[in-house]
């Protein structure tokens, strides 16, 4: 479940909250339309840092792997919330950077 915030931001409820690193999360701000090219960048290396040569031989942009980085960085969290997530809110996030990216 999401709800609008000001400007581009917006917020995601998860369906049940996570723990991680010791804390408790409920929801984070999304703002995808924050990032720039040079986040995504910054992503790509991040990617490719975890995933070594194997990632060059995909389209990124369709990897959960790579879109759990840009949802990351969108939220301004570490990936490993991100992937700590229920299956459902990780699809469902990381689905949201698919749409982002491939636009």
């Amino acid at each position: 479940m999401s709800e609008e915030i000001q400007g581009t931001a917006e917020v995601y409820t998860f369906a049940k909250p996570v723990r991680y690193e010791g804390e408790e999360f409920k929801e984070i701000t999304l703002d995808f339309e924050q990032l720039t090219g040079e986040d995504i960048l910054t992503c790509d290396r991040q990617f490719r840092a975890e995933n070594g040569r194997q990632s060059g031989e995909m389209v990124k942009e369709t990897n959960k792997a790579y879109q759990a980085y840009v949802v990351a960085k969108a939220a301004g969290v570490h990936v490993g919330l991100i992937r700590a997530l229920s299956a459902k809110d990780f699809t469902r996030l990381t689905l949201q950077a698919q749409s982002f990216l491939l636009l």
